[in-house]
C-alpha cells in the first residue's frame, strides 16, 4: 500500500520541484525500458510477428521518451518563470 505524502504545506515552487524529481525518475525508468526493448528487438529474427509486436513496443515507448522530456522541459521553463 502507498502512503502518500502531505504537501499541503509545501509551496507552488516546492510542488513543481517534487514533480520535476518524478519526471526525472519516470524519464530514467523509461529509457531503461526503451534500452532493453531495442537490444530485445536486436536479438528476434527479422519478419516475425514477435519482431513486429516489439517494433511497436519500442515505438510506444519513444513516444514516452519524448513526453516525459517535454514534461521535464515544461515544468522547468515555470520553475524558471516562478523565480523570477
Amino acid at each position: 500500500m502507498y502512503d502518500e505524502p502531505d504537501w499541503s504545506s509545501l509551496s507552488l515552487l516546492e510542488l513543481l520541484e517534487k514533480a520535476q524529481e518524478f519526471a526525472k525518475k519516470a524519464y530514467s525508468s523509461s529509457m531503461s525500458t526503451y534500452a532493453f526493448l531495442d537490444r530485445s528487438l536486436d536479438k528476434l529474427p527479422q519478419d516475425t510477428q514477435g519482431g513486429a509486436e516489439m517494433a511497436e513496443l519500442l515505438g510506444k515507448a519513444q513516444l514516452a521518451n519524448k513526453t516525459l522530456a517535454d514534461v521535464q522541459q515544461n515544468i522547468a521553463q515555470i520553475i524558471s518563470l516562478l523565480s523570477q
